[in-house]
């Protein structure tokens, strides 16, 4: 009996090792290296039929982009460069780049207190509310819960797209008399979808444009990020992938007022996400501010103004992640070596599968 169990193990691996070698042999070998493919066959392995990966490597000078499409359970070729995906919550590195012109612009400070920019009074909140600064909303140390509690009810509602009628109303009503604070403000870094979204909010108000306006004339169309954006109804429909659930049925897309935006309403692609790293390559003062450590989270994260700060063996990379319905996304930059990957995927924020785009993406890193 035990000899026929350790057969049957035996066996059970070899069938494993084989189906892994024929996932690797079907990706192109002439976009990749061996490592590279087999990386993305481990960590690829268990997403759901019609799973894209649409990847840029960035080594120097050079980006090799590399798509992957899940399809009769094996993983395949595609170009998929051009592909439209949610980047979630990376909207908010974007955000942070906002507040840095306003900062060099000489219309805002990062310690700027939220009560003096807001354009009412909040009226009904925990006293130290008051001490909640520009900084803290970026570096997620506001205090402010992840998300606002008159949210849930749209949430229960329509989880496959919930911020779509969460509107600035809404968070006006929210913040004059419903605020609350989980953390003493300026203390610890607690992630706050809200703190950001509320940040973006403030710009808008600021400049009297809205968010789409803001991020097209001082990011995108600077950097000629022209299939960049946060309005579905401009994006090119034969170009954007389809979100998927954690079962592989298709997600709605998330749609987001100017309440939260901020936080994570943007759609791209690997080309124009590329352009945008290479420009967090270079020297310059609004892209620079946000890569500056404001505050620690343990010995080897701080982080900036959006950006996550990961020091590890010596080396440090900025670092930001971000996932919706139907898509996750991943942004890894190594500034001194000049060196990137960006990673954007329609596997679902809420599979189980999703801690294995970070890990792909940090594998990635390593491998360049």
């Amino acid at each position: 009996m035990k000899r026929t169990f350790f057969l049957l193990l035996i066996f059970l691996s070899t069938q494993v090792l084989l189906s892994q070698e024929k996932v690797v042999n079907a990706i192109d070998a002439s976009t990749m290296s061996s490592e590279i493919r087999k990386v993305i066959a481990e960590n690829s392995e268990f997403f759901p039929n019609n799973t894209q990966l649409s990847i840029a490597l960035i080594d120097g000078e050079k980006t090799n982009y590399i798509g992957v499409i899940r399809k009769n359970d094996t993983l395949q070729s595609i170009d998929n460069k051009t592909g439209i995906f949610e980047i979630g919550s990376n909207t908010k590195v974007f955000t942070s780049l906002l507040l840095s012109h306003q900062i060099k612009a000489g219309n805002l400070q990062l310690n700027d207190k939220l009560v003096d920019v807001l354009p009412f009074p909040i009226e009904k909140s925990p006293e130290k509310t008051n001490e909640i600064s520009l900084k803290m909303l970026s570096n997620h140390s506001s205090g402010l819960p992840r998300l606002p509690k008159n949210i849930f009810p749209l949430l229960q509602e329509n989880m496959a797209n919930p911020y779509k009628k969460y509107t600035v109303d809404m968070l006006h009503s929210y913040l004059k008399s419903e605020i609350t604070l989980d953390n003493t403000p300026g203390k610890v870094s607690a992630y706050s979808n809200l703190g950001v979204g509320l940040l973006g909010y403030i710009l808008t108000e600021k400049t009297k444009k809205s968010y789409e306006d803001l991020l097209q004339e001082q990011i995108l169309k600077p950097l000629k990020m022209n299939n960049t954006t946060t309005l579905l109804s401009k994006v090119d429909q034969s170009q954007l992938v389809k979100g998927l659930k954690a079962d592989g049925t298709e997600n709605s897309n998330w749609d987001f007022t100017d309440a939260l935006v901020g936080a994570g309403g943007m759609k791209s692609n690997v080309v124009d996400m590329a352009k945008f790293i290479r420009k967090n390559f270079k020297e310059d003062a609004v892209y620079n501010l946000p890569q500056q450590a404001t505050i620690d989270v343990n010995e080897m994260v701080q982080v900036g103004l959006g950006w996550h700060i990961i020091t590890k063996e010596g080396k440090t990379v900025l670092f930001h992640n971000g996932g919706t319905g139907g898509y996750s996304s991943c942004m890894i930059i190594d500034k001194k070596n000049k060196k990137a990957v960006m990673l954007l995927t329609n596997v679902s924020a809420f599979s189980p599968q999703n801690p294995k785009i970070d890990n792909l993406c940090f594998t990635l890193i390593e491998l360049l």
